[in-house]
């Protein structure tokens, strides 16, 4: 395995190459850790990463809060295919029947059709999750419980919410006391604790120049926190998290994870999960799988303001790889920096993405034509010059989410759809960069045989 100097010195090449202002990785395989940081934690200041530095996990929070449900499972506490309202009996959506069908284990695999992205912002307190199910009244389920995966914050603010109704603590007082204590984590979700130590900013690049700029807020949307938006911690602890999957142990051999927790955590839950993340070809239990099999390799990515994160576990080989970045660019920082490392020293090879348009299929355009709707905002399905094209209009909260990312879901700008399989009807969508394209899929014929949901990125419902 390398050494922590060349490890230091590939990671700076390639923050240089991207325009990365601050990162932090680490490589631990079967007892031996290498790890490196290069950069600054802010641009304002010049401060530089350090060792112990903490950046925003990001999604991968979702493995955190996935874990500490597990814990639950396994003390005999909460059954994954139980309802939701077993836990939470008040628990309903604009459409109480689909509410009533979600269970446990569909917030955790993504099928629960929950809203992808809700944000209302609400004002910060132990109580902001059980204020959030208030909120989400108003709200529908997209297409039925348990039958697509679709990528879900707010299922995982749910399942934060039973964590505490179950722990009697709030969230984030159960995930330190039963996680993140145990296994001896530099880690924390609280602002105070924050400003005392080394703490890394988010940055938004622009990339004709590379010029970076700090983010104007380090934190929001706090009712999203089981989802992604609080926890901070640097990358060693990271490791140890990692490490912790690999045989369900701490560093002290407290068992934190049964073996049973984690073979069901690796499960994967999907027959049919074509498209739905890059470089993954399934997704478990608050993991997503990106080899199944003996020798599984699993893994989440995060981001937030201005923040990019990815960690990866193959628990056959005892082996843990994170890296922690603090901006825009970050997500081509870790996807060189892992590719590179996990084809080197584990010949693990992502899966290549299977939506690009080797040839257009011939389809009768107007059966997928119409607007489709979800909390997420809307998708406009429209034929232009003989063409399918897609428009995207986000949430205003979603717009300004990707704003502080430093991104935009394209404005309002139609960008063409090319069919790639009319049987199940798959698209390949272009997204206006060379080469960039995201999977998209029509589902759930009507009475009319025109489909009734897509997916595209998230789920959307066809309006009447």
């Amino acid at each position: 395995m390398m050494t922590s100097k060349e490890f230091t010195l590939r990671l700076a090449e390639l923050a240089e190459e991207f325009g990365v202002v601050g990162a932090s990785a680490a490589l631990w395989h079967d007892g031996t850790l290498v790890r490196a940081e290069t950069g600054t934690v802010n641009v304002a200041t010049g401060a530089p990463v350090l060792p112990d530095t903490l950046f925003a996990a990001g999604s991968i929070t979702k493995v955190f809060t996935a874990s500490l449900a597990m814990s639950l499972v396994d003390q005999g506490l909460l059954e994954l295919d139980a309802p939701v309202r077993t836990y939470l009996p008040e628990f309903s959506l604009s459409n109480s029947e689909r509410s009533a069908a979600i269970t446990v284990r569909m917030l955790l695999n993504h099928s629960s059709g929950l809203p992808g992205d809700y944000m209302p912002d609400l004002a910060p307190g132990d109580d902001v999750l059980e204020r959030l199910m208030r909120k989400l009244t108003t709200l529908q389920v997209t297409g039925t419980p348990g039958e697509r995966w679709s990528y879900s914050n707010i299922g995982m603010s749910t399942l934060g919410r039973i964590i505490e109704v179950l722990t009697g603590e709030s969230y984030h007082t159960a995930l330190s006391t039963r996680i993140l204590q145990p296994l001896g984590l530099n880690a924390t979700a609280d602002a105070e604790e924050l400003l005392l130590r080394s703490t890394a900013v988010g940055h938004t690049v622009d990339a004709p120049t590379g010029k970076a700029s700090r983010v104007p807020r380090l934190r929001a949307w706090p009712e999203n926190g089981p989802a992604g938006s609080r926890l901070w911690l640097d990358v060693e602890a990271l490791i140890d998290f990692g490490r912790m999957h690999i045989d369900g142990t701490a560093p002290d051999g407290r068992r934190i994870l049964s073996t049973a927790a984690l073979d069901q955590m690796r499960e994967p839950q999907f027959d049919d999960y074509w498209g739905c993340l890059p470089m993954y070809v399934n997704y478990g239990l608050g993991w997503a799988i990106v080899r199944e099999g003996d020798d599984p390799v699993l893994s989440h990515g995060g981001a937030n303001f201005g923040m990019h994160s990815n960690l990866y576990v193959i628990p056959e080989q005892k082996a843990v790889l994170a890296v922690l970045t603090n901006s825009t660019t970050g997500f081509q920082l870790y996807t060189e920096l892992c590719e590179a490392l996990l084809k080197e020293c584990f010949d693990v090879r992502s899966p290549a993405p299977s939506y690009r348009p080797e040839r257009g299929v011939d389809i009768d355009n107007e059966q997928f034509v119409g607007v489709y709707r979800s909390p997420n905002g809307e998708v406009s399905v429209e034929v232009h010059d003989g063409r399918l094209h897609l428009r995207t209009t986000p949430s205003p909260e979603l717009a300004a989410w990707e704003r502080l990312m430093g991104g935009t879901s394209g404005g309002g700008q139609p960008l063409p759809l090319v069919c790639i399989d009319s049987e199940r009807h798959r698209f390949s969508l272009a997204l206006g960069t060379p080469g960039a394209y995201r999977a998209v899929q029509f589902y759930t014929p009507g009475a009319d045989g025109r489909p009734t949901l897509i997916r595209a990125g998230t789920l959307y419902e066809r309006t009447p």
